[in-house]
Formats: structure tokens, C-alpha cells, sequence
């Protein structure tokens, strides 16, 4: 199959829409009908028929749209699942061309063209009508760690884990399903100093202090009836802890300098990049603030060591959001690199890949070179994340047998080792990963 270019084809051009945002089947279509209600369908057939009438009809049994056009031109069209050139039955690679059958055009994301293949998002209009091609709705990324009935309630909640898991990102999702009509707020306590913090938080009124030119509400009042987010609840001192923990019992606020008390109601969700359990055997952390912060529910974010498996999913997201494609030989190598900026830094990475890459097609070049170093200088290992010398040797010459084009000969003459020692160490990597994803080929 040819390279994918990066340019939208306007024209029969199957290998364009490979593995980009290419219509396929079972995407969900819906159709728009002049002075009608819109109507969703799913994509389940091989060919459409579209046509001109008086009213709209859909006949399931043949495939028939009607849909009501002005005008005394007869107006033809075919939806046809085309497969690609290699493989002449359908499969992941068939993708949707619309094409006119007579002479009328129809427009394509408003231009005009008689046939073209088709992508996510895009809209066709047929006279005054338009048939939207809906993009997929993401939903490989959704957390299940929360019911529908915890996030629709009231109560407080903790999210403990590295930075880079999704902390924030979480929090953001929590407060749109949970149907509160107020504000998300969100306040990065280790970004302020100490003397800062109660007043960000509980806002002051006019003089309170040098420099209380104006009188301020605060994160506590600016979130009522929605959500307050503090992140980096660790970084606390233990003086706020205990200002704090006061509201936190009877959500009643009182701005610095202030005489009245104002009750408040807010979601309080609280996030932390260490673990807070271990701040109070440090004394660093009140105990009883600590169980204040747990008694809603606890979440623990993995890492990406954790839970490797999310990288090929992050991976196949990234690839629908850009519009890029990304080698199983590549997914393969980031899932043994230890990613100490988890979710934020490989989304970064790619990033940084899609900018320096040539090409639509990413495969493992200098720029993952440095991701080489990190696996051996990440902080804060556990004991059983430390590789054995023979795991190591075994890692490395898979990563080189890759870069190698899966050349045997190849890789071995770059170790510097005979064939069969290298074979040795794939068949190990093979035993590893499942004897389906390790291929021996020598070029």
C-alpha cells in the first residue's frame, strides 16, 4: 500500500483514509432532512442509494434514501464501502466513497465534487439537506474507578497519583457529569506562598491587611454551587490544614478580616502527587485532616508503569485526534519505557514527534532516543521495577533488533554479537509479549 500523504483527497483515493479519519463501517451518519426532524443511523451496509423525492424515506430492505430535492434534474447517488486494492473483501481498511451517478454534484464541507472519500466530521449537502458523518465518541479513555451515582452526589473526593496521570483531567470530568450548575474552580495550592493561600481560598475584605486595596471572594465563594478543585492539597502547612478542616465540617466561610460567615455549597475534590498517608507518619500532615480528605472516597491514579496497556490506547486517541498513524513496532517500544511523566509527558513526546516527523506515519527515530536514558533514570522505583542485568540485555536487543528493520543480521553486526545470541535473546522477549507479537525477519 502506498504512503499516506497528508493532504485531503478530493478523489477515489482509498490509501488517504487508511488508518486516518476515514468513514468505516459501523460509524454513525445523521441526516439533517429539510423541514424534518434529524435522524440518526448507523453505517451497516456495503452501498447506499440516495435519491431525489417528495418526502423523505429510508427503505432499510434496499438501502434507498429519498430525500426531497427542488428541482426537475433527477439527483442519483451511491454510498459505497470500498476495500482496498490488496485485499479485495472487506475489513478494518474499507472506507466509504460518495460518488454522483448523474450530473448533479453534491458539496462536500462546501465544495463541489462528484465523488470523493469520505472522513469523520465531515458534512454533505444534497440540495438543502446534509448528511453529517459523526466522529466516534472517545470513550476508551472514561475512568471507571467512579459510579454514575458517586459522581452525581455531594461528596468530597481524593486523587492520589504521580503527576502526568490525569489528576486534573479527572476532576474536570467529575464536575460535567455531575450536574452541579456552578463554577469549576480550580486552585494549584503550591503555587501560592503560605501567606497567600487563606486568602485565595477564603477571599478578604477591604484592609484586612497591607496591600487589601480591594476586597477579594475567594476560590470557596467563587465555586458555590459547583466544584472546588484543590491540587497539591500536600503542599498545605499545617496551620491551613486546620483552617480548613474547620470549613470542611460545616462548609461555612468567613473572609479574612470578615465578621459574617456565609455558608456555601460546593463539591470539594482534592488531589495530591504524594502520598498523604505518608505525610502524617512525617508529621507533616494532620491526622485528623487526613481522615477528613478520606472520608468521601479515594482515588489512586496508576502510572504508566503501572498500567502499560493505556499506552497503546493513548497512542490509537492520539492518533485519531492528529489524524497520524503510529507503527505497532513503535507502540510496542514506548510500552517498555518508563514514562516518569506518565499521560502528559507521552502525549508531549508524540507531540514533538509529529512536528519533527516527515511523514503521516510515525516508526521509532532519533527523537525516541532520549525516552533510552529515562528507563534507567527514573526516580522513586519500586523494588520489583528494578530490571535484572539479563531483562536489560534482553530489552536492549529487542529495542536495537527494531531500529534494525527486524533484521537479525542486521542488529547482531550493530551488539557487535553472533546471530544466534541475538535469536536467543528475541525468543526470550517472544516467550515475554505472546509469540504472535515478535516477528523473526532478516532483510
Amino acid at each position: 500500500m502506498e504512503a499516506l500523504r497528508q493532504e485531503r483527497m478530493i478523489t477515489p483515493h482509498l490509501e488517504a483514509s487508511v488508518g486516518l479519519r476515514g468513514v468505516r463501517e459501523n460509524d454513525e451518519f445523521m441526516l439533517d432532512v429539510f423541514q424534518d426532524r434529524k435522524r440518526t443511523f448507523k453505517l451497516n451496509r456495503t452501498k447506499y442509494k440516495i435519491q431525489n423525492g417528495n418526502n423523505f424515506e429510508f427503505n432499510f430492505s434496499t438501502a434507498h434514501i429519498s430525500l426531497p430535492i427542488f428541482g426537475k434534474e433527477e439527483c442519483l447517488y451511491e454510498l459505497e464501502l470500498i476495500a482496498d486494492r490488496k485485499n479485495k473483501n472487506h475489513n478494518n481498511n474499507s472506507r466509504y466513497l460518495l460518488r454522483s451517478l448523474g450530473s448533479s454534484p453534491f458539496r462536500l464541507n462546501g465544495t463541489y465534487c462528484f465523488e470523493a472519500f469520505l472522513e469523520r466530521g465531515d458534512a454533505v449537502d444534497i440540495g438543502f439537506n446534509r448528511i453529517h458523518f459523526l466522529k466516534p465518541e472517545n470513550k476508551h479513555l472514561e475512568n471507571k474507578l467512579l459510579s454514575e451515582k458517586f459522581i452525581k452526589s455531594s461528596l468530597s473526593i481524593l486523587l492520589e497519583g504521580e503527576t502526568g496521570t490525569g489528576k486534573t483531567t479527572l476532576a474536570k470530568k467529575i464536575h460535567l457529569e455531575s450536574g452541579r450548575v456552578g463554577r469549576f474552580v480550580h486552585i494549584n495550592l503550591s503555587a501560592f506562598s503560605p501567606g497567600l493561600i487563606e486568602s485565595e481560598l477564603f477571599g478578604h475584605v477591604k484592609g484586612a491587611f497591607t496591600g487589601a486595596l480591594n476586597p477579594k471572594r475567594g476560590a470557596i465563594l467563587e465555586s458555590n454551587k459547583g466544584t472546588l478543585f484543590l491540587d497539591e492539597i500536600d503542599s498545605l502547612s499545617m496551620d491551613l490544614q486546620t483552617k480548613l478542616l474547620l470549613f470542611l465540617d460545616d462548609h461555612e466561610v468567613r473572609a479574612v478580616g470578615g465578621e459574617h460567615s456565609s455558608k456555601v455549597d460546593i463539591r470539594m475534590i482534592f488531589a495530591s502527587g504524594s502520598v498523604l498517608k505518608t505525610r502524617v507518619e512525617e508529621d507533616k500532615m494532620r491526622k485528623d485532616f487526613y481522615y477528613r480528605l478520606q472520608s468521601g472516597c479515594s482515588v489512586t491514579m496508576p502510572s504508566l508503569r503501572e498500567e502499560s496497556a493505556r499506552i497503546k490506547v493513548l497512542c490509537r486517541k492520539f492518533e485519531y485526534d492528529q489524524a497520524i498513524v503510529i507503527g505497532e513496532d513503535l507502540i510496542q517500544f514506548y510500552s517498555t519505557c518508563a514514562w516518569p511523566g506518565n499521560i502528559r509527558q507521552l502525549h508531549s513526546h508524540l507531540m514533538k514527534k509529529k512536528i519533527y516527523s516527515d511523514g503521516k506515519k510515525f516508526i521509532i527515530d532519533e527523537t525516541d532516543r532520549e525516552l533510552l536514558a529515562e528507563n534507567f533514570n527514573v526516580k522513586k522505583l519500586n523494588p520489583e521495577d528494578i530490571l535484572t542485568m539479563e531483562k536489560m540485555k534482553t530489552n536492549y536487543c529487542y529495542d536495537v533488533f527494531l531500529r534494525a528493520g527486524k533484521s537479525i543480521s542486521k542488529a547482531a553486526k550493530i551488539l557487535e554479537m553472533s546471530p544466534n545470541t541475538l535469536k536467543a535473546y528475541l525468543d526470550k522477549k517472544k516467550s515475554e509479549l505472546g509469540n504472535h507479537q515478535v516477528v523473526h525477519i532478516d532483510i
